[in-house]
């Protein structure tokens, strides 16, 4: 792929040289100008290689030209370190591979562009990890994990990153590929690489003996100026090589800097493992890109634990959960981790926590929860370790009530929540946002009591508040005030407090960064936090790799104040678009856009919905974060961060223009609006509303397609189509209809039934006793329902009736779902004006509606309030679920089963129940009725209503499809019942495995009979 519209020279040069995407066009650059932080910079272009020579040739030329190169994982850094004025280089797209594998020998040899939480799924086959466990790990790739020595709760059994980097290949800054590990190249010699991958790899020589002579000509320094904290990402790891070049196998310990000497247990004995030979691949941990571009690297691994328990230990106060950690650390735990009051109080009334939070019911807030966990190979050895936090408690008179979890579902739920700690806090509606301006400072254990209260205190004094979480085991708190960047006074309070907090960092002996580095926010501390002559050292040995200053400029020296290149400062400001949806959680259509803060939890690969357009085309573009930049920058009132700011050899680089409408919609054009993304990540952006009142915004410039008018409006002319079944089937489906309305000619649109769920209905409907004394129910049944599965509705009526409950089926008109996924909100209201009127009453009188299809009801639930906020609108929301719900919050029961064998069902859970409601109720109804019930870890089916149908989104949605759904339909035995409760799920698997699949409630109505 080409996408070269500027014409510049290097991008012409690349094109030539590069196997890879080169992509030079404003809406790429747009979307990797930002990543996790504060900050934007705009690139001159994007280059996504496919081989390490294409990264050779990439550096090799950008040298020549004089351009700079930032090396890109996930996008997910915290402090800017992933975004730069020149050619960005994204590796996640192609070069992820897993190289090669030696389980005995505990090493993996990877690409960078490998998600780490997708090579700890594959080594978990193995019973093997990578130690380093950054929440991130689901959407942070192996490159980005290096580049930021990260690490996670688990950092007092396994150090951080830089421990665990056996070797690397690394592009050097003028295009030379080089390998640095622990062999006998590395001291002294030099030369070619025989046998190797990269066959012009070498061992450079010269930076060996560079850095060397640095190390020696300023350790005095380095030994007495470095932070006194081990868990360090701040600068560059010179304290490494300093101690491999004093290590003596007879005193191992006596070559440690002071910092390192608290490390203790598998930590140390790793620490020394890495340090005990000169390897100059524990340097390009945390370096953040600066010194190299790392194309390959082989880790070093660890045993998965076998068992683990963890102890929820609440303490009334924060200060006094700070003050008891030192003491339970000698319980030896493998992690022990803050969650905060103010924490746990958001999470708490967030979608995406609500279901996980069962281990804090029935307590009052604590102000200080530290979660400590312990493993083993044997359930005994956690539970000993247990009762050691136990009598560790009793005998010290610890302030802290205990709660042993030894479940694995209740320990993932604790992890779960802790470990989305940042989106957590950034849910929070308002211009004031808790910013990243301290977040990653670590201190000393002992002095967290002291830390916590004198910076809070700083917050104070700044007129504001911080939220305090993470790895209280090592003295690493995640800290963010709550700041508005947008104002004058929000960006000089953000500068008083990082003032305030270096000073106080120094004097405790601590690090600003404990693991999410330096990036554009930290970077220009680095001088005053280790001092001038540490500086020095890391000023020549960034000259040493880099003496033309290309490879990611600006970080970690000679960097520009934390001001500079901010996303959001007090020029910013955004026009916004008239919309029907009032966006009132969020206060508008602007506002629900600027809430995105870049986390990338939407390019996670696996688990939950989220999001399956990147999932199928690994495309940033097609992310919601890709998305949410890209109309960001449509809306913005003022051009983004210029590629030129600080970079001399771009300015002859055309300038910079905004996206452009259809732009815009290209990016949404492959938004399935499966709602995902407004739950399962914490900013909660619904890209299924924005993009709706994007196309009505669209269409009104350009016009309505016939084809969007039509799909909008398929409620409306399904009467008349129903009554002139069968002809009307074989119209819709001829092949110059589909070509007309650009519908896919593989596809078979769903067929118009004579005999429809209303015949049926008031056929039967006269039979039922007037005054029923039974309770009400309102079976709310949609347009599918009625037309093109009459059966599902009936099926429904009977369960309900079976249940003991009297149906009512008022009049209605289509929930609007269609039009709102084609684009056109502002034709919802009338019918859902008139569905209010008709159901506001029933549900006033506390009669329960119950719906069919899960798109339906999500309108019901999700949508109307928006629409049409007041009080009808609400109630209806309140009292609306799935048939499936009510029948097991009425406790429905089933007759036990005539033998103990239960046979097979597949389930797949539609994308809007899975983001808004979950499908445990389906499940445990399905179980109930004596099926063995396996569901499916499935994204989206790929059909998402009319999306699937559509001819240019045919092959995308088949794809999305064969992400998981379509291959375990056809690994099901033909005995296995596949069950779907969504009318497009059902359609994509018939379409693409010839299944037929079931609705929940036609299984259980064949149950019953």
């Amino acid at each position: 792929m080409r996408s070269i519209p500027d014409d510049h020279p290097l991008a012409r040069a690349l094109a030539r040289h590069v196997a890879g995407e080169v992509r030079f066009d404003t809406p790429t650059r747009l979307i990797y100008s930002t990543d996790a932080s504060n900050y934007q910079m705009m690139p001159l272009g994007v280059v996504l290689p496919k081989t390490p020579d294409d990264v050779t040739a990439t550096v090799a030329l950008c040298a020549e030209y004089g351009i700079p190169i930032t090396p890109r994982g996930g996008g997910s850094s915290l402090c800017g370190s992933s975004i730069g004025p020149g050619v960005v280089i994204d590796f996640t797209k192609y070069m992820d591979a897993l190289l090669d594998l030696d389980v005995s020998g505990r090493a993996v040899r990877v690409q960078p562009g490998m998600v780490l939480g997708q090579l700890n799924k594959r080594l978990a086959q193995h019973g093997l990890q990578f130690g380093p466990d950054p929440a991130s790990a689901e959407r942070a790739a192996v490159g980005g994990v290096i580049g930021a020595n990260a690490t996670g709760a688990h950092s007092i059994r396994y150090g951080m990153t830089a421990d665990n980097v056996t070797a690397l290949g690394v592009v050097l800054a003028d295009g030379t590929p080089a390998e640095f590990g622990p062999n006998e190249h590395n001291k002294g010699m030099g030369g070619q690489r025989d046998g190797g991958n990269h066959p012009a790899t070498l061992f450079p020589r010269h930076l060996v003996e560079r850095v060397q002579g640095i190390v020696r000509r300023w350790e005095e320094a380095i030994r007495r100026d470095f932070p006194k904290v081990w868990r360090r990402a701040s600068g560059y790891n010179l304290d490494y090589v300093a101690e491999m070049l004093t290590y003596d196998p007879a005193r191992p310990t006596a070559c440690l800097t002071e910092a390192n000497t608290r490390r203790q247990g598998e930590n140390l004995e790793n620490h020394l493992r890495q340090v005990s030979q000169l390897n100059l691949a524990p340097l390009f941990a945390g370096a953040e890109g600066t010194l190299g571009v790392v194309v390959e690297a082989t880790l070093h691994l660890f045993p998965k634990p076998k068992h683990t328990a963890l102890v929820i230990t609440a303490f009334d106060g924060l200060v006094e959960a700070m003050r008891a950690v030192p003491a339970l650390l000698t319980t030896n735990p493998a992690a022990i981790e803050l969650i905060g009051g103010m924490f746990i109080r958001i999470a708490r009334e967030l979608p995406e926590c609500r279901g996980r939070v069962g281990w804090l019911d029935g307590q009052a807030t604590p102000e200080g929860l530290l979660v400590v966990e312990f493993d083993g190979e044997s359930e005994a050895d956690v539970r000993a370790g247990v009762e050691r936090l136990r009598q560790l408690v009793a005998r010290e008179h610890l302030p802290c009530a205990l709660r042993p979890l030894f479940d694995p579902a209740a320990q993932a739920d604790v992890w779960y929540v802790r470990k989305i700690g940042l989106n957590v806090l950034t849910s929070i509606r308002s211009q004031a946002k808790p910013v990243s301006v301290v977040e990653d400072v670590a201190v000393p254990v002992e002095r967290l009591a002291e830390y916590v209260e004198r910076l809070s205190a700083i917050f104070a004094a700044h007129d504001t508040e911080g939220a305090f979480y993470a790895h209280a085991s090592a003295g690493v708190l995640h800290v963010r005030p709550l700041v508005n960047l947008r104002t004058s006074h929000g960006v000089a309070q953000l500068k008083r407090i990082a003032r305030d907090a270096l000073a106080l960092c120094r004097e405790l002996g601590g690090a600003m960064s404990g693991e999410h580095g330096d990036g554009y926010e930290r970077s220009h501390q680095n001088e005053a936090l280790f001092g001038p002559d540490v500086y020095q050292a890391f000023c020549a040995l960034k000259d040493a790799f880099d003496p033309r200053g290309l490879l990611n400029p600006g970080k970690k020296v000679r960097a520009a104040e934390m001001e500079s290149h901010l996303r959001y400062g007090p020029d910013y400001a955004a026009r916004s678009l008239p919309t029907t949806f009032a966006f009132r959680r969020d206060g508008g259509f602007v506002e629900l856009v600027e809430q995105c803060n870049g986390n990338g939890i939407c390019r996670k690969q696996e688990g939950g919905v989220m999001c399956p357009s990147y999932r199928a085309t690994r495309e940033e573009m097609h992310s919601t974060r890709g998305r949410a930049n890209l109309l960001r920058e449509f809306l913005s009132a003022k051009p983004a961060a210029s590629a030129t700011d600080g970079a001399s050899p771009l300015a002859s680089h055309p300038p910079f223009r905004k996206p452009s409408l259809d732009e815009v919609k290209a990016a949404l054009d492959l938004c399935l609006s499966c709602k995902a993304c407004a739950t399962e990540c914490a900013a909660g952006v619904d890209m299924s509303k924005l993009k709706s009142e994007f196309l009505a915004h669209f269409y009104e410039t350009r016009g309505l397609p016939l084809r969007a008018w039509l799909l909008g409006r398929i409620a409306s002319f399904a009467p008349l189509a129903s009554a002139f079944a069968p002809v009307s089937n074989w119209l819709v489906n001829h092949a110059l209809s589909k070509r007309l309305l650009r519908i896919a000619p593989e596809r078979a649109l769903p067929a118009f039934q004579r005999q429809t769920f209303d015949r049926w209905w008031a056929r039967v409907a006269d039979a039922r006793p007037p005054n029923s004394a039974r309770p009400r129910v309102v079976l709310f049944v949609d347009t599918f329902s009625r037309y093109h599965h009459p059966q599902v509705a009936i099926a429904a009526v009977h369960v309900l009736e079976a249940a003991g409950r009297a149906v009512i089926v008022p009049p209605w008109r289509c929930c609007g779902r269609p039009l709102l996924s084609q684009g056109q909100p502002q034709a919802v209201l009338s019918w859902a004006r008139f569905n209010l009127a008709q159901l506001a009453p029933l549900a006033r009188q506390g009669v329960p509606i119950l719906g069919i299809e899960p798109s339906c009801i999500s309108a019901l639930r999700d949508d109307y309030p928006d629409l049409l906020p007041g009080e009808d609108a609400e109630i209806v929301a309140q009292m609306t679920q799935s048939v499936e719900e009510f029948l097991v919050a009425q406790g429905v029961s089933f007759p036990e089963p005539r033998n103990d064998a239960r046979p097979g069902l597949l389930l797949h859970g539609h994308c809007h129940q899975k983001a808004l409601w979950g499908t445990r109720a389906t499940r445990t109804l399905l179980t109930a009725a004596g099926y063995d019930v396996r569901e499916v870890d499935s994204t989206c089916c790929g059909m998402a209503g009319a999306f699937g149908y559509e001819a240019e989104h045919y092959a995308l949605s088949q794809r999305i499809g064969e992400l998981a759904l379509l291959p375990a339909v056809r690994a099901a035995g033909a005995e296995t019942l596949i069950v779907a409760p969504g009318t497009s799920c059902r359609e994509q698997i018939a379409h693409f495995t010839g299944r037929a699949a079931l609705h929940p409630v036609e299984v259980i109505a064949r149950h019953l009979a």
